[in-house]
């Protein structure tokens, strides 16, 4: 009855081995051709349970690696054709994140149980390196995306000449992606050929590869051209985003040269005089965008020069020298329409043609706030200001109180403090304020508008 009982047991056990689907052997033959490619035929023998293998097996082959300088490297698979225990078989692949998958089979579900045998063949391109003092194939027989054991398996490898063993090593790893395990032997049989097997089975997720050295000049070398050829086809991206940026280079040069660059060098000729129709003042405001007191000095000095006034100056012992405008005889030309706006507003009021200036009001950069009224008639201290200097000094005062709006309005003093200025004037100043004003509007550039003399911001 025990006996009985034991043989129960062990035949359980076989069949529970007998359904396990794995890959019984893994054989591989690879003929290394002159040209460099690669004729490697697989024979496959798996357990077929009806699980996980019912129409058929797939073999995974990367086609697409990163060089040691990061470049992207494909390599060529060509399938010649797939049997099925010495029967063709269907096939078709897909195309995967790192390279192509090989199916075989149809909707047709394989015979199970059953051991079947499949054979693959194809060609791949790119698998050998070349070095300076050797050649080397360095190829990833069996890979690791095995999802079942492998039990043995083979890989014999054929150079295209026969090549003496001494100049020949061979030598491999196995285990998972990245490992170097040496659960293999190689062996050098004869002149030309090597080959390796497994020493133990290799679990789902491991692998073997092989390496093979021989001299020099057996496989022909790829040129410059080729390596150059297949660089560009392998990184189109790069290729694309070169083109790209040689376009543009290439149209940013022709459009600085076409209106980028400056105008070649002409004679140059010093110009003593403003253009035609424009005066100093003018060119300040231009420059400036807003109007200053060196525009008005400008303007001042060019009809002086002009001779339209005549700018003099009375010495003083204790005092400071004290400067008088007075209005000329009429220029050889007539001034700018802006200089002779300021010549009217200057003299408009003055019955003697005459404005006087006080020396400590220059000295202080042209602030007429501060200027101090003369006397018409000289030796008389207590006679009143004149007309014209009380309008030149309330022109000047309003007019840098205006111009500075632009900057002091937004704290929003500049109305008070005209307002103030106003209230503390005589009440002569009072009486004279619209015709300051119709002044202040003549002295404006032609077709300037009454805002145009407050800029927001200066040049």
């Amino acid at each position: 009855m025990s006996q009985l009982l034991v043989l129960a047991l062990l035949l359980a056990c076989v069949c529970t081995v007998r359904a396990e689907e794995r890959v019984l052997a893994y054989d591989i033959d690879v003929e290394v051709r002159a040209d460099g490619a690669l004729d490697v035929t697989e024979r496959i023998t798996v357990n077929v349970e009806g699980n996980r293998i019912r129409r058929g097996i797939y073999r995974d082959f990367p086609t697409r690696y990163r060089d040691r300088y990061g470049n992207r490297v494909v390599v060529g698979l060509q399938v010649l054709g797939v049997e099925r225990d010495g029967a063709n078989e269907p096939w078709f692949t897909e195309n995967l994140g790192n390279g192509v998958r090989i199916n075989t089979g149809d909707d047709s579900f394989l015979p199970a149980p059953a051991e079947h045998t499949f054979t693959l063949r194809y060609r791949t391109t790119r698998q050998l390196g070349f070095f300076g003092d050797h050649d080397e194939l360095y190829w990833n027989a069996i890979g690791t995306g095995w999802i079942f054991p492998i039990l043995s398996g083979t890989v014999t490898a054929r150079l295209p000449v026969p090549v003496p063993v001494a100049q020949m090593s061979a030598e491999g790893y196995t285990g998972p992606q990245g490992a170097k395990g040496q659960a293999y032997a190689a062996e050098l049989p004869d002149a030309g050929t090597a080959r390796w097997h497994l020493t133990q089975p290799l679990a789902p997720g491991e692998g073997l590869t092989v390496v093979l050295t021989f001299p020099k000049g057996i496989v022909a070398a790829p040129t410059t051209q080729q390596r150059l050829f297949w660089f560009l086809r392998d990184n189109r991206g790069v290729l694309m985003a070169t083109i790209g940026w040689l376009l543009l280079l290439a149209f940013c040069v022709y459009e600085w040269r076409r209106v980028g660059r400056d105008p070649r060098k002409g004679i140059v000729i010093a110009r003593y005089e403003p253009p035609e129709g424009h005066g100093p003042a003018n060119l300040r405001y231009l420059q400036r965008m807003g109007y200053d007191t060196r525009c008005f000095s400008a303007a001042v000095l060019n009809l002086a020069v002009a001779g339209f006034m005549r700018i003099s100056r009375e010495p003083r012992l204790i005092k400071k020298d004290e400067w008088r405008l007075e209005r000329g005889a009429a220029g050889t030309k007539p001034p700018a329409p802006s200089e002779a706006g300021l010549l009217d507003a200057l003299f408009v009021r003055s019955t003697a043609g005459a404005v006087d200036l006080n020396n400590k009001q220059r000295a202080r950069g042209g602030r007429p706030e501060q200027q101090e009224c003369q006397p018409a008639a000289a030796g008389d201290r207590r006679a009143q200001c004149s007309a014209a200097s009380r309008d030149a000094a309330a022109l000047f005062q309003v007019e840098r109180l205006e111009h500075r709006q632009g900057r002091a309005h937004r704290r929003g003093g500049i109305p008070d403090r005209i307002d103030g200025l106003r209230r503390r004037g005589s009440d002569r100043h009072r009486r004279h304020r619209c015709a300051v004003r119709r002044d202040i509007d003549r002295v404006r550039l032609p077709g300037a508008r009454a805002d145009d003399r407050r800029p927001q911001a200066h040049g």
